[in-house]
């Protein structure tokens, strides 16, 4: 399935370590490409939505207090991990009233930022502390984006399947009108849709709106997929959600979104793409190592640096590296743990614990060409 360049993930793992895959558990220091950084809400919150498909809700969702020790973090690494992606396993990155200050710190080292976000603070936050200005003045890196999961094409449609009881649609298509006027149509940061597929937001009319909105606005790329089973389950109810949803619906989906992904070019905006469900299924999931350590490290929303992004939460506690901190040493061997050749990802997987696309991509492609 053709995809966007920033979506190569093994392409972008070498790129990272100069192309040269001896680096890999030869015990040397090698930060990670991307540093994954989970904001606990406002403290208190941890999501203004109620998504019931969301990757967190069975987990425990802890909040810790521990913004300050993250920023002299940032501070400390000057620049080393290219990429800073603010999203969350169980929260709202845009809720935290430090998000602005993150994403400064993160253009001062010239690192590129990347924010996963429902969307629906973005013209709140422009008219409080001129968010959207600020983002788009500091964006200038070609991967700088922004990714609103939008998951509807109707407002009707966006509050049944975001479990809302106010239309936050509309709100949040002007946030991202004004997100692309200010840039003037073709700057930065690359404005992502992602758009998971339902019963309720998967007719025809549904996507021929979504299309027409953001070819209109001028959106980068859309993402179409369906939901994955929500993280920490067992993996045999894994594997009965794929048979009766993922398994069920594909084609029917696919059916609707087909005509516009054929009939596209590649520099099309916005560029329409299709993440099939196998490239999350924990059939694929049959290797003895890790390398995503090379790939990311994630600051938890608890305040624990944890393994991956995948495992950010008190449930998966045996993924934790060590406490955020402030001391570049400390986080430095928490690193050089993380790269571990040792660990087996089976100790995840017994506690429902799964590897997202880009970890089995890369993990795959290790098992069956360089080990």
């Amino acid at each position: 399935m053709l995809r966007p360049e920033g979506y190569q993930y093994w392409e972008r793992l070498k790129q990272h370590i100069g192309h040269d895959t001896r680096k890999i558990f030869d015990g040397r220091l090698i930060y990670p490409r991307q540093l994954e950084i989970h904001l606990p809400g406002d403290g208190k919150h941890r999501c203004n939505f109620h998504c019931y498909w969301c990757q967190g809700k069975e987990l425990e969702q802890s909040l810790g207090n521990w913004e300050i020790e993250g920023l002299k973090l940032l501070h400390g690494l000057k620049g080393v991990i290219p990429l800073h992606v603010y999203g969350g396993a169980y929260t709202e990155p845009m809720l935290n009233p430090y998000l602005l200050e993150y994403l400064k710190t993160t253009k001062i080292y010239g690192n590129a930022f990347g924010i996963h976000t429902n969307g629906s603070l973005l013209i709140g936050k422009e008219k409080k502390e001129n968010f959207i200005s600020t983002l788009v003045a500091i964006a200038s890196d070609p991967n700088d984006y922004l990714s609103i999961s939008l998951d509807a094409g109707l407002p009707e449609t966006h509050t049944k399947t975001k479990g809302l009881k106010h239309n936050y649609f509309d709100r949040i298509i002007e946030g991202i009108r004004k997100v692309a006027g200010i840039r003037n149509k073709g700057l930065y940061p690359a404005l992502r849709i992602v758009y998971l597929m339902n019963e309720d937001n998967s007719s025809e009319r549904e996507i021929e709106a979504i299309i027409g909105l953001c070819r209109d606005i001028g959106v980068d790329s859309i993402r179409f997929s369906i939901p994955y089973a929500v993280y920490g389950g067992d993996f045999d109810r894994v594997r009965e959600y794929k048979r009766d949803v993922e398994l069920t619906r594909r084609e029917r989906y696919w059916d609707v979104i087909k005509p516009y992904i054929e009939s596209q070019e590649i520099d099309s905006k916005p560029f329409i793409f299709w993440v099939p469900p196998e490239y999350q299924d924990v059939d694929c999931m049959n290797y003895k190592q890790c390398i995503y350590s090379y790939f990311q490290i994630t600051l938890g929303a608890d305040g624990w640096i944890y393994k991956c992004s995948s495992t950010a939460s008190p449930s998966f506690a045996f993924c934790r590296l060590g406490k955020i901190t402030a001391e570049l040493d400390k986080f430095n061997d928490m690193v050089l743990k993380n790269h571990d050749s040792e660990w087996n990802p089976e100790i995840c997987f017994k506690a429902g614990a799964r590897c997202n696309r880009m970890a089995i991509e890369l993990n795959n492609t290790w098992r069956d060409y360089y080990v």
